[in-house]
């Protein structure tokens, strides 16, 4: 057994022996026939079928493309790969190493300033690009674009850099690669437009072929739609839809942009650098140089942004090599597959779960198809929205979608009005908060405002409005220390103001409100709501902030789709009057006196008295938290009437000394803003005004303090 053994090791050290050197270099050597001394090999690396989407999702950018015949699986380094950056990062450093900018040296200063434009001679245009680049003969080869073409220094230079550098070879076959989902879709387009097919080239610049690619400064799609731009020419945009990530509308929107721009400059130099950097700023430049010229305005100080000088030769050189693909080693890669599909009608707001179901493919596709779609359902209150479905798939789609009907029927739309907060949503449709989050996909509060529509569980009108009592009565009680059946307090800057011809009005600010929105929702002047609650025009409104504004007698809440608060519910009192600071006191379980000092006393022993801080009583009474007191020198303190009234008083009585606990010294403190005459409360406001006088309640047992030093809040047991 032992000589066999040893046999068989020396057969397979020389059959791996003649393996490893055929994989080393014997890869194409003829193979003889007859007997052989060992298994015959044919080196040759397997070329996987790989999905570059899937590994796009793996390494969290786009995978490389490699050259044709370079195996899958060759180590890091042999193909030409980018880093995970932008695309136009690597360009960038193209532009910036070719042709930087303008007064760029980190050796000028003020001192030294750099020499004009003016100053420079007239652009350098050739009829042959090899005159710029005699080194690369090839040039003069190329077949031109169908967009007019002049020989610049920038063009050629992006043409050998996407010929003849790494960096640009790897550019230009992961953009051809991505092309093939989109190109059929554009060049149709494009026809039909009678444009410049190679105007297809702008969308490989601008988005690399991606409908989800978005910029920094915001701009967004295969096209790079910033919204206003968008909203000019049709596109739509709101919390479920925005229409500038779909491949096919945003398309349809460019043509006629590209259109608009070569109206007006009837040059396609010019219009690509109006795409780029406004059509505004080019008009500008023309005017300030009085050329339209687009390369003579690149050579002027301060004519067109240098971005935009390379941008247009960077669309060119990629239609240039898009109809010079073997020139560039671009001839024998495979593009990815065309997005194509079919169009299914559907009844109500779906999720696209239920729909990949429905047309048995995975979820994902249909997302792919449908990138527009931003909260993985249609839109809700639109019945009929049209979905896309992989081809061959709309029969089954439309049948399968009336089997799972139970999944997606028995909700309906509903619009959120101006001061309704998300959780009153929520209530009356029976839900929590965190359900409702998760149906319409919100992950903040603050994105939804009023008008936003949200799919919601469809409920009878009778539980409706019986819900919706239940949350407008919540929302009446939800002031802070507020007991149920109290009145929400609300000050404003003068509870007795009048404007003839004109009813106050109450708004609750809701997550997610500006002044201008609110402003609008009333239709009042931003201006004016901020002259009548005193806001700062910088600042942010704040949820559970009430707003008081002045709207004609004939005001109608509901048809302006506005929620208000009742004011027969509200305690309205003068901001910073005694009034509002006792009842506001009131409510945490304190009144408001004034301690007379007997002697020279240090504020932080006055304090000790009622179980407060030194910081506390410097905030109240506007001084310095050191102050020493003079005999006669009056305070404003809060002394604890309730400890189970809220948790702050419960933290101060515990602190208070037991010897003056329930026990109220000296007079009713008045305001020391000046805000105001004497207290006048009347109805609601008056009962819990009264509560700040109310004899002390008999002393509880002594509340002890937690582990962590932390009072207990007291209840009702206690």
């Amino acid at each position: 057994m032992r000589r066999v053994a040893a046999a068989l090791g020396l057969l397979c050290v020389a059959w791996c022996a003649g393996a490893a050197a055929d994989t080393a270099g014997a890869a194409d050597a003829p193979i003889h026939a007859g007997v052989q001394p060992a298994p015959p090999v044919r080196a040759s690396a397997p070329e996987l079928p790989q999905r570059l989407d899937g590994r796009r999702a793996v390494r969290g950018c786009p995978a490389p493309i490699r050259a044709p015949g370079e195996p899958t699986g060759t180590p890091p380094g042999a193909a030409d790969e980018l880093s995970c950056g932008r695309i136009s990062e690597a360009l960038r450093e193209l532009e910036l190493e070719r042709f930087p900018p303008p007064s760029q040296s980190p050796w000028l200063d003020e001192r030294a300033p750099p020499r004009s434009h003016l100053e420079a001679g007239p652009p350098r245009l050739v009829k042959r690009p090899s005159e710029l680049r005699p080194d690369a003969p090839w040039l003069d080869q190329l077949a031109p674009s169908d967009l007019p073409v002049r020989w610049s220094q920038r063009l050629v230079e992006y043409l050998v850099f996407y010929r003849d550098d790494p960096r640009g070879r790897a550019i230009i076959r992961s953009w051809f690669v991505a092309q093939g989902r989109y190109r059929e879709l554009i060049v149709a387009q494009l026809r039909r437009a009678k444009l410049p097919e190679d105007l297809l080239y702008v969308s490989m610049i601008e988005s690399s072929y991606d409908p989800t690619t978005r910029s920094y400064a915001g701009a967004l799609g295969l096209w790079q739609w910033m919204p206003a731009a968008a909203e000019i020419y049709g596109l739509r945009g709101d919390r479920w839809i925005d229409e500038r990530r779909d491949p096919y509308r945003s398309t349809i929107a460019q043509l006629d942009y590209f259109r608009d721009l070569y109206q007006r400059f009837g040059d396609w130099h010019l219009a690509l650098a109006a795409f780029n950097a406004g059509y505004g700023a080019v008009l500008r430049s023309i005017a300030r140089y009085n050329t339209n010229d687009f390369y003579q305005l690149c050579e002027y100080e301060n004519g067109l942004p240098w971005e935009t000088c390379a941008y247009s030769p960077k669309v060119l050189a990629t239609a240039i090599v898009g109809r010079n693909r073997a020139v560039f080693g671009l001839d024998k890669i495979t593009p990815a597959p065309a997005e194509v599909w079919d169009e299914v009608a559907v009844p109500a707001s779906i999720p696209l779960g239920v729909i990949a179901r429905a047309a048995g493919v995975p979820e994902a596709e249909i997302q792919r198809l449908n990138p527009h779609l931003r909260h993985g359902r249609t839109p809700p209150g639109e019945p009929g929205y049209v979905v896309r479905v992989p081809p061959g798939k709309q029969a089954e789609a439309q049948r399968r979608l009336a089997e799972l009907q139970s999944e997606w029927d028995g909700y309906d739309a509903y619009v959120v009005a101006h001061g309704e907060r998300f959780e009153d949503v929520a209530a009356t449709f029976g839900m929590t908060v965190a359900a409702l989050k998760r149906l319409n996909d919100v992950a903040v509060e603050a994105e939804i405002s009023g008008g936003t529509v949200l799919v919601v569980p469809r409920v009878s009108e009778e539980l409706r409005v019986k819900n919706r009592a239940k949350a407008r009565a919540a929302l009446h009680e939800s002031g802070d220390d507020q007991k149920a059946g109290e009145p929400l307090l609300v000050p404003v800057l003068d509870k007795d103001a009048v404007i003839a011809g004109k009813q106050r009005v109450f708004y609750r600010v809701v997550a997610g409100d500006t002044t201008r929105g609110v402003a609008k929702a009333l239709g009042v002047s931003e201006a004016d709501l901020e002259l009548w609650n005193a806001l700062d025009p910088e600042a942010r409104l704040q949820p559970k902030m009430v707003l008081v504004a002045w709207v004609p007698n004939d005001f109608d809440a509901g048809k302006r789709g506005v929620v208000l608060l009742d004011p027969a519910k509200l305690a309205i009192v003068t901001r910073g009057s005694p009034e509002h600071l006792d009842l506001a006191e009131a409510r945490r379980g304190r009144v408001r006196t004034e301690y007379v000092a007997q002697g020279k006393e240090k504020l932080e022993d006055v304090a000790r008295k009622f179980g407060m801080r030194k910081y506390d009583l410097a905030r109240i009474n506007q001084i310095d938290s050191n102050t020493t007191l003079a005999k006669g020198d009056k305070l404003i303190v809060y002394q604890v009437t309730d400890p189970r009234r809220s948790e702050r008083a419960a933290e101060q009585w515990q602190k208070t000394p037991k010897g003056r606990r329930g026990k109220v010294v000296g007079e009713p403190a008045r305001s020391t803003a000046g805000a105001g005459a004497e207290p006048k409360p009347a109805g609601a406001a008056a009962a819990a005004s009264s509560a700040a006088t109310a004899p002390a309640p008999a002393e509880p047992a002594e509340l002890p303090p937690e582990e962590d030093g932390s009072v207990t809040r007291p209840t009702k047991a206690d």
